[in-house]
């Protein structure tokens, strides 16, 4: 019951900052969101070998591996202790959608200009209220598998989880269809300034 008052206070933060930033940078960040996930479950195997390689290379390095008489010996052990268990990465994850967050947030910031005006606030709010549902989705479906059972009494992070994500679809659709609405208004509303008005006769 905590966690979902919990979900509800962060659905209206980002429905704030939604309505701050407006819809043309909460559309930015609806896309890097979803691009992002894709590439968590496509890559998210490769981002962890990658992680254990880059650590078994530097700890290696650091623990004299190269001066070691048997550096088999150390690699043998340390390949048994990878920083990031590939049977349990839920943790390491869970991070990385955080990580990837943050960096989508940040990049339509950078490169989206903010949109002014009551509507298009009003319609940042709304988007910003699906982006907040899609991090807090992603952030508990991999956290929650982390967290230690009884950690937090009264608190099931998992069966959260697992509410969120029989609405996420529904959420996800409407966002994007909200993006294409607003995508086809503005375009019609730029071709109608940009069209030029007939000539008028003279005499």
């Amino acid at each position: 019951m905590i966690l979902s008052y919990l979900v509800i206070g962060v659905l209206a933060v980002f429905g704030v900052i939604g309505f701050w930033r407006g819809w043309l940078r909460e559309v930015a960040t609806l896309a890097g969101l979803l691009v992002s996930w894709m590439l968590l479950i496509t890559l998210g195997e490769t981002f962890i070998s990658l992680v254990n390689r880059l650590f078994l290379m530097a700890a290696f390095t650091l623990r004299g591996g190269f001066d070691a008489r048997d550096p088999s010996l150390l690699l043998r052990e340390l390949r048994q202790r990878p920083l990031v268990d590939p049977r349990h990465p839920d943790l390491f994850l869970g991070l990385l959608v955080l990580l990837l967050a943050t960096a989508a947030f940040a990049a339509a910031n950078r490169l989206v200009a903010r949109a002014s005006g009551w509507s298009a606030q009003g319609l940042g709010a709304l988007v910003g209220v699906a982006n907040g549902y899609l991090i807090a989705y992603l952030s508990l479906h991999y956290l929650a598998p982390a967290q230690p059972a009884g950690l937090v009494p009264g608190v099931n992070a998992w069966s959260v989880a697992e509410t969120l994500g029989q609405y996420l679809p529904t959420v996800l659709l409407v966002g994007v269809g909200l993006a294409v609405v607003i995508a086809l208004i503005s375009s019609r509303r730029l071709s109608g300034r940009s069209s030029p008005r007939p000539a008028r006769s003279k005499g």
